[in-house]
């Protein structure tokens, strides 16, 4: 039986290597801008070994920064795994990874505030098993697990009371049922829980999570395709570790609802993407924060070697259900950036890019001044990189 599964097999490695100079204006975005100047490296790679029903991956990346003011140096690195097995009417999945980083690099989607010398870990676990129990209905359960936590809290007297960065582990599970009406249209709909636990040195809490989703894909023609979903989410009040509810919390869930929408154009020299999602996810905050985003792409190919591109954002964060020690954390944050891409030969290419962020607090939020985050914060950046992509080494036995 290994024989047979030996002589199907397929091997691909492959890699590429990024650098890139970079300076910004004020990458901290706060209000005192310190303009910074570095440089990035960034190299990664993968491998893959497949036959007809079964698969093995392995990725692995870096992110290595250096400028000129140190406080800002960051080394990234992160590892995964995946392995899919296949049957007739059935398909088990499991992908994992871990990573380490400094937490400003996600921070700036997250919560804004930017801590430089805290490093973050990660893990994340999330098997899937899929079943086509009818020729055209599949059922799909997808537990996963993830961990985050964090090497230093900040400094709450020169940040705010949103700088305690909280470490969370998150347990969710999914159960989605998917009908193809016919080769153009699918709809699916989906049941979800979730348990959020979040702890520092001082004190721990955790909130609870579920609701479903409705949803469904439609291919308008061969270039053109939209998505769309909307839901409820209840979220419990926070709650010490021991499941006692903070002081000023009810046992009351709160409602939100989550949705997303989504048009693509696919065409043969240009693309373009229009983006939104409302969805409910846990925070370095220490509570569930309801997330609302609008996302524009657009590339387009002036000729076989030369690219355009564009993409901008708006994302707004508003916590859920704070408890008493918490401050509500409500923050807007915008990002646009454009640049051209030239392909010089097969492996290699060379791109030139310009960054524009801007970052919204309001004066007091939960009746708690933000001092140094207070107002609006804006930052531009410029970009250099050059490129190297190795298509791989393919071997098939």
């Amino acid at each position: 039986m290994f024989a047979r599964v030996a002589v199907g097999a397929e091997w691909k490695v492959a890699g590429a290597l990024d650098q890139g100079v970079e300076y910004d204006d004020n990458i901290a975005l706060r209000p005192d801008a310190t303009p910074t100047f570095g440089y990035l490296l960034k190299p990664r790679f993968s491998a893959d070994w497949n036959t007809n029903n079964i698969g093995l991956g392995l990725t692995g990346g870096g992110d290595i920064r250096r400028y000129d003011d140190e406080q800002w140096n960051c080394d990234n690195f992160s590892l995964g795994a995946n392995q899919h097995y296949l049957m007739k009417t059935q398909n088990f999945s499991v992908a994992g990874g871990y990573s380490q980083s400094c937490s400003y690099s996600q921070q700036t989607s997250d919560t804004g505030i930017l801590v430089p010398g805290n490093q973050s870990e990660n893990y994340n676990l999330a098997p899937n098993w899929n079943w086509q129990f009818a020729p055209l209905d599949k059922l799909s359960l997808s537990p996963t697990y993830a961990q985050t936590s964090y090497s230093a809290n900040g400094s709450s007297n020169e940040l705010g009371s949103g700088a305690n960065f909280r470490s969370n582990d998150t347990y969710s599970l999914n159960l989605t049922e998917t009908h193809d009406w016919d080769r153009r249209l699918s709809s699916n709909h989906s049941l979800f829980f979730s348990r959020s636990e979040f702890s520092n040195a001082g004190s721990a809490s955790s909130q609870n999570m579920y609701g479903f989703q409705l949803g469904g894909q439609y291919a308008i023609s061969r270039a053109w395709s939209i998505n769309a979903g909307a839901g409820g989410r209840w979220v419990q009040q926070p709650s010490s570790i021991n499941n006692t509810l903070a002081s000023n919390s009810s046992d009351s869930p709160i409602f939100t609802n989550v949705a997303n929408l989504g048009l693509n154009y696919k065409g043969q020299n240009m693309d373009y993407g229009f983006n939104f999602s409302r969805t409910v996810n846990p925070s370095a905050y220490g509570q569930l924060l309801e997330n609302n985003s609008v996302n524009m792409n657009y590339s387009y190919q002036i000729s076989r070697e030369l690219a355009f591109n564009f993409d901008a954002s708006l994302q707004k964060n508003q916590s859920i259900g704070q408890s008493q020690t918490q401050a509500a954390q409500n923050r807007t944050y915008y990002s646009a950036s454009s640049g051209l891409v030239w392909k010089f030969s097969k492996d290699w290419n060379v791109s030139a890019k310009y960054l524009y962020r801007r970052q919204e607090y309001p004066d007091v939020q939960g009746g708690q001044a933000i001092n140094s985050l207070a107002g609006a914060q804006e930052s531009n950046a410029f970009m250099l990189h050059l490129n190297y992509n190795w298509d791989g080494l393919r071997v098939s036995r």
